[in-house]
């Protein structure tokens, strides 16, 4: 399983989270399709399961199944569904994402209703974002996962030693400094809307005492990997050139 995860992870621009049975949702896909052509977009195998035809059809690139480097991982998204009450592919994404410290990527309106469990934080637009505005957020994002990545893994370990109380704080400090990065989101006037949310599940884990006893039944040095705090961007019914790459 490792030698597939890192065949993967260099290349990887994002974890996709979506409902295949959504009206229209295949849409969304298309256009995700034309504009990751040079990177890959990675597919939780629960995803995969749902609708295998469904990404056979886009045969290669973008589309990526992934897999658990180590089975500690995929206890920890065992625990995310059967604790946290999230979906059996919300909870995989929110797991990979950080173990492939990558951004998810939150198709339709089913893909962000799914994250909503397991969501810590979010960042809202108050402009209605254009390809290129997408373009310059999603690659913040992606900077957002990977700055927080070292930090929020070697803080996740303190769970087994620590009040989590104590690293709550420190992390909700974490993302609210975070937040900035997306300013140029917050010069308009219309009605605000999702386009971000952070998932952060030490935090579910203070909150939730079952999940934290048997969380630390895992092993800290695996497990860590799966608690980074991540991105999730809301992706709804962009529209653009089909020649313009994000990729």
């Amino acid at each position: 399983m490792f030698s597939k995860y890192a065949a993967v992870v260099k290349n990887l621009r994002g974890v996709v989270l979506l409902d295949v049975h959504e009206a229209r949702i295949e849409e969304a896909v298309v256009w995700l399709t034309q504009r990751f052509r040079y990177r890959n977009l990675g597919v939780p195998p629960s995803l995969l399961m749902r609708g295998p035809e469904f990404f056979t059809k886009y045969a290669g690139k973008p589309f990526v199944e992934l897999a658990y480097p180590v089975k500690s991982l995929e206890k920890l998204a065992n625990l995310v569904e059967s604790e946290l009450g999230a979906e059996k592919t919300a909870a995989e994404v929110s797991v990979l994402a950080s173990a492939y410290v990558s951004p998810i990527l939150a198709l339709g309106e089913r893909g962000p209703k799914l994250l909503e469990p397991l969501g810590a934080d979010r960042v809202e637009s108050k402009i209605e974002p254009s390809l290129r505005d997408l373009k310059l957020h999603l690659r913040i994002a992606d900077y957002s996962v990977l700055d927080l990545y070292q930090w929020s893994v070697e803080n996740a370990k303190q769970l087994w030693r620590k009040n989590p109380g104590d690293l709550v704080k420190e992390r909700a400090e974490r993302i609210t400094r975070d937040k900035k990065r997306y300013w140029r989101l917050q010069r308009g006037s219309r009605k605000p809307t999702d386009f971000l949310l952070y998932i952060d599940l030490v935090q579910k884990a203070a909150e939730n005492s079952s999940f934290l006893k048997r969380l630390l039944t895992l092993p800290p040095q695996e497990v860590s990997a799966g608690l980074a705090i991540v991105t999730a961007v809301i992706l709804r019914g962009f529209k653009g050139s089909t020649e313009e790459s994000l990729g």
